[in-house]
């Protein structure tokens, strides 16, 4: 333990793709600005090793109070091949494991919806504990009162037995709806962070040339990592929905880290849609490159189907000042709407989205750039560091 650590954190997370290696990557950099904290990453190997490899590109710092636990290819494959429940129990069991005998004062969940079950049946943890909560749905309209009930009764017992400190829910709203159920355990609002980039003209114009970027179209843009859940299927049948006139007028960027099997699938359905112009981006993109595929688009679209919980592309379209076209369903579509940052819609009804694509073709999005900042100054790497600092050791 260095001289100047207060605290001995240890953070767990298997998996090693979209907004996780992000969230690592923000606090890893955080953290290295605070001696007082001595962190334990346990982490897939690839990761660590992709980390090491970029972060100077990126911008992230690696301080000498972090420390990794690697975890191989076989043990994540292991994992991750178990069923939910099996999963939960065994990755519970090897986190205990790995902090308890690295003496940590506390740990964080970065998944909790993963856990409550190893939590729950799994050994007993005993440092301080908290968790970041993506999902919690239960109080949603469309719940059925019998997930509901098993929810609500699962996250009531497993921070109970776990003694858990503090959990963070990325959806704000369900904050009030949280509290009640866990006693002492604190219940605290945390940001989707996302970390903004400097762009220069010069860098924008070269990434539109890279990709055949056209001026002469909206862009619009689906970003993340792409499978059904994005909605890409409803957008492309959207479109035949509209006329030959507005077809010329837009173009779709899609941007992201894909499974094979999925960007066979987009193949296949793109050539299906001649006439409508998309350019496939298909890698993991980090870094500036990030908001380079923002800052060229002109709609941000967020049709995913039935999602639950914030989701950082809401941030980016913010960061970049460009409008949203966004599910009504859930977080993201009442954050769309109270914070006017574009137009909802049913994300499952294409007739629904080509109308709302013909009115903001032919007669824009309004929106406010004043709620825009403030969506990226609250969802900030920083704001999203500090309330993990204060809420698991203050």
């Amino acid at each position: 333990m260095s001289v100047y650590a207060t605290y001995r954190l240890s953070i767990f997370d298997s998996i090693d793709d979209g907004h996780h290696t992000d969230y690592l990557a923000y606090l890893i950099h955080q953290f290295s600005q605070k001696p007082d904290v001595e962190l334990l990453l346990i982490v897939p190997e690839s990761f660590i090793q992709s980390f090491k490899k970029n972060r100077q590109i990126w911008g992230f710092d690696l301080g000498n109070n972090i420390h990794f636990h690697p975890l191989d290819a076989p043990t994540v494959q292991r994992l991750h091949g178990q069923s939910i429940y099996k999963r939960s129990l065994a990755e519970w069991n090897l986190y205990v494991d790995i902090s308890e005998a690295w003496e940590a004062s506390h740990g964080l969940l970065m998944y909790f919806d993963y856990f409550q079950l190893g939590m729950l049946f799994g050994k007993k943890a005993h440092f301080q504990l908290g968790g970041i909560y993506f999902r919690p749905n239960f109080y949603y309209r469309k719940a059925s009162w019998t997930s509901a009930f098993i929810k609500k009764w699962m996250l009531r017992l497993s921070t109970f037995r776990s003694s858990m400190k503090v959990l963070f829910s990325l959806d704000h709203k369900a904050v009030k709806h949280i509290r009640p159920l866990l006693g002492k355990t604190q219940v605290l609002r945390i940001s989707d962070p996302v970390r903004a980039y400097e762009v220069s003209a010069e860098e924008l114009s070269a990434f539109r040339e890279q990709w055949h970027i056209p001026a002469n179209k909206k862009v619009c843009l689906i970003f993340g990592y792409l499978d059904p859940r994005k909605g890409i299927e409803a957008f492309m049948q959207a479109t035949q929905h509209l006329t030959a006139d507005e077809l010329s007028q837009i173009c779709l960027l899609v941007a992201g880290a894909i499974s094979p099997a999925y960007q066979a699938h987009l193949e296949k359905l793109f050539q299906q849609f001649p006439e409508v112009e998309v350019i496939p981006i298909f890698q993991e993109i980090k870094g500036k490159d990030i908001q380079l595929c923002f800052e060229a688009a002109d709609l941000v679209l967020m049709l995913y189907q039935n999602h639950v919980g914030m989701s950082s592309v809401l941030v980016r379209a913010s960061i970049s000042q460009k409008v949203v076209l966004g599910t009504h369903y859930g977080l993201l579509g009442k954050l769309i709407q109270s914070m006017q940052l574009g137009l909802v819609v049913d994300a499952q009804n294409p007739i629904q989205i080509a109308e709302q694509l013909e009115q903001y073709l032919n007669l824009g999005i309004g929106y406010s750039k004043e709620q825009m900042e403030k969506m990226a100054h609250e969802n900030s790497e920083l704001a999203f560091a500090n309330t993990l600092y204060q809420g698991l050791f203050l």
